[in-house]
């Protein structure tokens, strides 16, 4: 990856090429950023860039400064197999399968068809955790931190990224934190994350933070033209609208607009059997929702939140949303009349919860037929 591939945030990666040539890089990273903004492109990009044997400058472009893409190193660095580069990320244990190292070949194959652009359900989706929950257990983190003790075999530094570092488990974070005080010499730590409230505060305290601004929609049109140039224009502007700028989903949307059309059809059903209040068809569809594994639990939702909010926006014209189809459409504008202003954090606490407790390892029926009883009340008052 190279810092042209990086959607938008010009400002971020001028202030990582200026820290890099004033030799004021700190060891150890936060990249904070929304789902599907980047994040992963940008930290291998600066990777790569900080082992580039050739660097290019430009006087006259809006990035001062990239990798060349030709060398040895870079090579190495694209195709995700330099030696000095290791991967920590969230997975389950299957097939005999204990680490992140074992998961390398899915990992690679899942970086090249999304071009780089993850996200944590549709990295689920792709290694079938089906009814597990993923996390980066304390096993993993021994693993990659022994590898600290080799010296660099190729690179001037050694980069260890950690992606999604708020399934780090909680037993684990001490031994990360050790390494962090005691940092060994030209190793790079970059951790990625969606929810920097998460981390511990004796971790995020020996880091230095980026935040990631959410690409603008040109920005989001452009990076899908680049890398899915086989789509229609008027697909890409789709997938972007359709995405609220979450490149994540809208490259989802491009592949598998049926699955993301099953949750808005999940939504509206839901929404239907919570405002009646009926106990025979909450039952029902709390065990169909039982059914579908707790990422994928979790994952749906996160995605009624969002679409409740949108909701929200509507019936208080907050902004301009856009809808799959006109039949979406006249749903929401429907269903908006009863997101009332009062209602709406009583609503998102209860989304909230739920999730907590499916992470707990909740019964996902018991919970889901209590947060619908729960949000049927609040249509009635």
């Amino acid at each position: 990856m190279q810092f042209k591939d990086v959607p938008g945030n010009i400002k971020i990666i001028n202030r990582l090429i200026e820290s890099a040539e004033k030799g004021r890089i700190a060891h150890a990273q936060m990249i904070i950023g929304s789902q599907g903004c980047g994040k992963l492109i940008l930290a291998l990009a600066y990777a790569q860039f900080l082992n580039c044997s050739n660097k290019v400058y430009y006087n006259d472009g809006e990035i001062k400064a990239d990798s060349c893409g030709e060398c040895s190193s870079c090579k190495k660095f694209e195709s995700l197999q330099h030696p000095d580069l290791h991967f920590l990320f969230p997975i389950v244990n299957k097939n005999k399968k204990e680490l992140s190292l074992d998961f390398i070949t899915e990992w690679r194959e899942y970086l090249e068809k999304k071009s780089g652009i993850v996200g944590l359900n549709s990295w689920y989706d792709f290694i079938q955790v089906e009814n597990s929950q993923g996390f980066i257990s304390v096993d993993n983190i021994n693993d990659v931190l022994s590898r600290l003790y080799f010296k660099n075999l190729e690179a001037k530094i050694k980069v260890i990224v950690i992606w999604m570092a708020e399934k780090i488990q909680y037993k684990a974070a001490p031994k990360l934190l050790k390494t962090l005080e005691e940092p060994a010499e030209n190793t790079l730590f970059l951790l990625i994350t969606e929810n920097a409230d998460t981390i511990l505060p004796t971790v995020m305290s020996r880091m230095q933070s980026i935040r990631m601004e959410t690409p603008s929609l040109q920005d989001c049109f452009v990076f899908l033209k680049n890398n899915f140039s086989d789509f229609s224009n008027d697909d890409l502007y789709n997938a972007v609208y359709n995405s609220n700028r979450d490149l994540d989903k809208a490259i989802d949307y491009l592949h598998k607009k049926n699955d993301l059309l099953k949750v808005n059809s999940f939504f509206v059903d839901w929404m239907r059997v919570c405002y009646t209040l009926d106990g025979h068809a909450i039952l029902n569809i709390s065990k169909n929702f039982a059914d579908i594994g707790r990422e994928k639990q979790k994952y749906y939702l996160s995605e009624c939140a969002i679409k409740i909010l949108k909701a929200f926006h509507i019936s208080n014209e907050i902004g301009e949303e856009k809808f799959f189809d006109p039949k979406e459409e006249e749903f929401f504008k429907n269903f908006s009349k009863y997101i009332k202003k009062e209602g709406i954090n009583s609503i998102s606490y209860y989304l909230d919860e739920a999730i907590k407790q499916i992470e707990r390892n909740g019964n996902p029926k018991l919970i889901f037929k209590n947060l619908s009883f729960d949000v049927g009340r609040l249509f009635r008052t």
